[in-house]
C-alpha cells in the first residue's frame, strides 16, 4: 500500500495565528506493513510509532498520538480495524494496522474534491466517518440480533426448529452463538469509547472551544451510537437469561419424565418379582385363572401411580 500525502493549504483567520487547530497541515496516509515510511515519520516527529499503544492516548514531543479501534461491518463477517492517529504541528499522520478504512478513503476522495479543512475540521471529519462505520456495523448487528433472537424463542417455547422439536442442543448451538454477538458488540462498544476518548483528547490539543457546534452534535451521535449498541448488549444478556432458564427446565423435565416412569414401572416390577422367586409352595398357583389375576395386578399396580400422577398435574 503506497502511502498517500495531503498538503491542504489553508489560510489562518485573522486573530488566531498560531492554534494547531487552523493552522495549515499536511496529512500523511500510512500502512503499518510500510515499515519503512513509519519509521522514517517516528524519527521525523521524534516519537517511537512501532509502540504497542493500546487504548490510551499519548501526548509526547509536542505531538497527540490517539490509538482507535473499530469493528467493520463486511460480506459474511466483522473484523477489527486500528488506526493510530498522530496530530503533530502542522501534520497529521494516520498509521493502519489491520484492515484499510473505509472512512479514510472516503475522506481521502474528499479532500480531493473540496476545500481543504483545517486540523480540527479535519479531526471531525475522520471521527464522524468512523462513527458512520460504526453506524454500518450496528446496522448489521440489528438483523443478525433479530434471527437469533427469533431462533431463540423457537428454542425457548419449544416450537418446530428445522423440522423437529427443540431441545438441549439447539439451545446450546443458539447460547453459543449468543455469546458470538456479545463479544462483537462488546468490541464495538470499546471501539466506540476509543472514538469518544479521541474527539476530547483532539479538541482539548486542538484548543476548541467547549461549545463548538458541530463538535457537540458530532459528540451528542458518539454517545448515541454507544447508548444502542449497550441496549442490544442488554438485550442478548436478556436472550441468553432466558434461554439458560429453558435449558433449566428443559433439564428438570428430563429428571422428572425419570422419576414419573420409575414411579410407574415398580410396583409391577415387585409383583413380578414376587412370583418370580423359586418358593415350594404357592397355592394360587393351582388357580385356573391366577394368570389373568396376576396380569390384571400388575396393570392396577401401574396405573394406580400414573392416575395419582396426573391428578396432581406433575406431568405438566
Amino acid at each position: 500500500m503506497s502511502a498517500a500525502t495531503h498538503t491542504p493549504t489553508v489560510s489562518l483567520p485573522s486573530g488566531r495565528d498560531g492554534s494547531p487547530g487552523l493552522a495549515p497541515f499536511n496529512w500523511t496516509r500510512l500502512h503499518a506493513s510500510e515499515t519503512a515510511e513509519v519509521q522514517e515519520a517516528g524519527q521525523r516527529l521524534g516519537i517511537p510509532l512501532n509502540r504497542r499503544f493500546g487504548h490510551a492516548a499519548i501526548e509526547e514531543n509536542g505531538c497527540l498520538m490517539i490509538p482507535v479501534t473499530i469493528v467493520l461491518r463486511r460480506p459474511g463477517q466483522y473484523l477489527e480495524a486500528s488506526v493510530l492517529i498522530v496530530l503533530a504541528p502542522g501534520e497529521v499522520l494516520t498509521v493502519e494496522k489491520d484492515a484499510r478504512l473505509p472512512a479514510l478513503d472516503r475522506l481521502e476522495w474528499a479532500l480531493s474534491q473540496g476545500a481543504p479543512p483545517t486540523v480540527a475540521d479535519w479531526m471531525l471529519d475522520l471521527l464522524s466517518a468512523l462513527n458512520d462505520d460504526t453506524h454500518e456495523t450496528l446496522d448489521g448487528i440489528y438483523t443478525a440480533l433479530d434471527d437469533l433472537a427469533a431462533e431463540a424463542q423457537q428454542a425457548a417455547g419449544g416450537f418446530e426448529l428445522r423440522g423437529r422439536q427443540a431441545g438441549v442442543a439447539d439451545i446450546a448451538d443458539t447460547a453459543v452463538a449468543l455469546g458470538e454477538a456479545e463479544e462483537l458488540i462488546a468490541r464495538a462498544i470499546e471501539g466506540q469509547l476509543d472514538l469518544l476518548r479521541a474527539l476530547r483528547w483532539a479538541r482539548r490539543f486542538l484548543g476548541q472551544p467547549e461549545g463548538d457546534r458541530r463538535a457537540a452534535m458530532l459528540l451528542s451521535d458518539l454517545e448515541g451510537c454507544k447508548r444502542q449498541l449497550r441496549f442490544q448488549h442488554e438485550k442478548i444478556r436478556n436472550i441468553q437469561q432466558s434461554l439458560m432458564t429453558t435449558l433449566d427446565l428443559k433439564q428438570n423435565q428430563v429428571i422428572k419424565v425419570f422419576a414419573v416412569v420409575t414411579a410407574i414401572f415398580t410396583p409391577p416390577t415387585l409383583v413380578a418379582a414376587f412370583y418370580g422367586q423359586n418358593f415350594a409352595y404357592m397355592p394360587e398357583l393351582s388357580l385356573p385363572w391366577m394368570e389373568w389375576a396376576v396380569i390384571m395386578l400388575t396393570g392396577v399396580t401401574a396405573l394406580l401411580p400414573l392416575f395419582y400422577i396426573v391428578k396432581k398435574g406433575w406431568l405438566r
